[in-house]
């Protein structure tokens, strides 16, 4: 058996040396993929951060106003006027409770010099605040010797945390008493909850008062000291509640953020925002793990940009050493190569040839793709004009039906409905401009903000756009109650343009038919507004029923439309978190539904 050399020193330490080197390029690649995770989260971060800040201050701030005006009223001050007066105290009870009805806050209510509650909204149920001492609360005191008091707590009548605002009663230089209003800010924090941030909002006193996670709240990132835990209890402002850390480990501190840990291998980005007023600092946390990831697909890129070239370092010293090795045949064997240069020659310019060929290849291989890339990029926009041609096409009908019904009119005489006709005609001129803004959302959401839409009131206008055109037809449109305060979450004018669009589908599946009759309802339902459009036409075939939301297709006739209608309506109610189905009736016809949300249950915050 043949004895195996040893390696010399110069291969070891050219070894040693390598795997330093792939070990400090994995490592600098892993610091890179992390920096910029990093820097890419900080750009997110500060914006994110100013939006929760400002929106705090701004829901905070809307409220500073109300005690004010709470203690400009006649009833207010005639009760402080004469605190013992039972007429009087009635008036402002019912004053406050009213005005609470309207404000929807948690509490109103008017606190005398000595902290003793004379009136207040909630006088008629078990937790009235009538007769109450709140001499001891912040926001009292604050309120009598600043002229303003703002406080967040627990209500140690209601059991309800809150914010209080208080303003003091002025009368010439005296202070005749304190008027408070308290609101809830659950808001929002069913407002932060979706978000895929976590929000935190501590007070003076380190106390978490509003978070995105109900576990959070009344707890602390680190402990309070014996003082303060001994204020609050004066203050009760959190009365009987624990307020315990949250155990959270502080890891360091990263682009002017502090890295936290929660357990359970979490790691956050902490942002703080400190508000102007109050001393309430706004935390939102972002989760790190993208960066741990961003560090590790770092470092494996870095590893595997190591491996090739640790890999060509080592085919180039092969292929030296084949060069020599073919260098030292080629002497030894030059003759014999001399007999086939011919042949090696003529080997040789094929392979060229070959190359060329190839290359000539690839170049018209990228030509073609990016021919097909373009092609691809004309045939959307083409289907997306032709989209909003179609929608274009019913305000222009409305506009001839208004244009020549105004004709009449003024041949009458009718000026007041020549003048309504014009006025709609108008409308529709605007309608048509918002239309065509309509080529980059049906490819992608909505930038429309959505509001709050009165249903009935979009139903109506859309039957006034097509009245017109159901009563040539012969179409009976019956509209069910629909409820004054039923609202969807969406945007009128596309709201409108999906229901106008269904009463037209509607009227064209009746034509021709002894019985033309169509029936729009509304109603709520869990949460969601649900519209439906019924027809008494033939209904849907088992093809149109499954292909119906397709582009392009169409049970009319040639010319009678483009396909496009029932699609650009169900991409609408996509767009704002709604659907549109469609069946047929049991007792004949088809049915399309439109589910929307409703209003109230989308972050409104009008």
């Amino acid at each position: 058996m043949p004895r195996t050399r040893p390696p010399s020193p110069r291969r070891v330490a050219t070894v040693l040396a390598t795997a330093l080197a792939v070990a400090a390029l994995v490592w600098l690649g892993g610091i890179a993929g992390e920096r910029w995770a990093l820097d890419r989260l900080g750009a997110q971060a500060g914006p994110r951060l100013d939006l929760y800040a400002l929106g705090l201050e701004s829901e905070l701030g809307k409220y500073d106003p109300l005690p004010a005006l709470l203690g400009e009223d006649p009833r207010v001050l005639g009760l402080l006027a004469a605190p013992g007066d039972p007429a009087a105290r009635e008036a402002a009870n019912g004053f406050l409770e009213e005005v609470n009805r309207y404000l929807g806050a948690s509490a109103c209510y008017v606190v005398a010099p000595d902290g003793m509650t004379l009136a207040a909204s909630n006088w008629r149920g078990p937790a009235s605040f009538v007769g109450r001492d709140f001499s001891y609360r912040p926001y009292v005191r604050d309120a009598l010797a600043e002229g303003i008091g703002r406080f967040y707590g627990i209500g140690t009548t209601s059991r309800e945390p809150g914010y209080y605002v208080a303003r003091a009663i002025r009368e010439g230089g005296a202070v005749l008493g304190v008027a408070v209003v308290k609101v809830s800010l659950d808001r929002l924090e069913r407002a932060w909850a979706p978000a895929a941030e976590r929000v935190l909002v501590r007070d003076a006193n380190g106390v978490v008062v509003l978070a995105s996670d109900p576990a959070w709240k009344f707890k602390t990132l680190a402990p309070l000291s014996a003082e303060t835990l001994e204020r609050l209890r004066r203050t009760r402002q959190y009365d009987q509640v624990l307020l315990e850390p949250l155990g959270w480990r502080q890891a360091g501190a990263v682009d002017g953020g502090q890295v936290l840990e929660p357990g359970r291998g979490e790691r956050f980005l902490a942002l703080n925002r400190t508000l102007d007023e109050g001393g309430w600092q706004v935390t939102v946390l972002y989760d790190l793990t993208p960066v741990s990831q961003a560090r590790v697909a770092g470092m494996a890129v870095a590893g595997g940009a190591s491996a090739v070239l640790v890999l060509m370092a080592l085919y180039g010293r092969q292929r030296r050493r084949t060069r020599d090795a073919l260098a030292r045949a080629n002497q030894e064997l030059e003759r014999k190569v001399a007999e086939r240069t011919a042949a090696l020659t003529d080997a040789n310019l094929g392979l060229r040839r070959e190359v060329a060929e190839r290359e000539r290849a690839e170049q018209e291989l990228r030509r073609a793709q990016d021919g097909l890339v373009q092609a691809a990029k004309l045939a959307a926009l083409g289907q997306l004009s032709a989209g909003v041609a179609h929608e274009i096409n019913q305000p222009l009908a409305a506009l001839r039906t208004l244009s020549d019904n105004a004709a009449v009119f003024l041949e009458r005489g009718q000026g007041r409905q020549v003048a309504g006709n014009l006025a709609m005609i108008a409308e529709l001129t605007e309608r048509m401009a918002k239309i065509t803004g309509q080529l980059r959302s049906f490819a992608r959401k909505s930038d429309n903000h959505p509001t709050s839409v009165p249903v009935a009131a979009s139903i109506a206008a859309a039957l006034a756009l097509v009245q017109e055109r159901l009563r040539r037809a012969g179409v009976e449109a019956g509209v069910g109650v629909v409820p004054a305060d039923l609202a969807a979450w969406c945007d009128a004018t596309r709201l409108e343009q999906v229901l106008v669009n269904l009463l037209a589908n509607a009227a064209d599946a009746v034509a021709g038919r002894e019985e033309r009759r169509v029936a729009v309802e509304a109603r709520a339902e869990g949460g969601r507004v649900l519209v439906t459009v019924a027809d008494s036409g033939p209904g849907l075939s088992a093809e149109a029923l499954e292909r119906l939301f397709e582009p392009f297709f169409t049970t009319k006739g040639a010319g009678a439309g483009l396909g496009l209608g029932l699609a650009i309506s169900a991409g609408i109610a996509q767009g704002f978190g709604g659907s549109l189905r469609a069946a047929n009736a049991p007792g004949g016809g088809a049915v399309f539904t439109l589910e929307l949300p409703a209003a109230g249950g989308q972050g409104d915050v009008g």
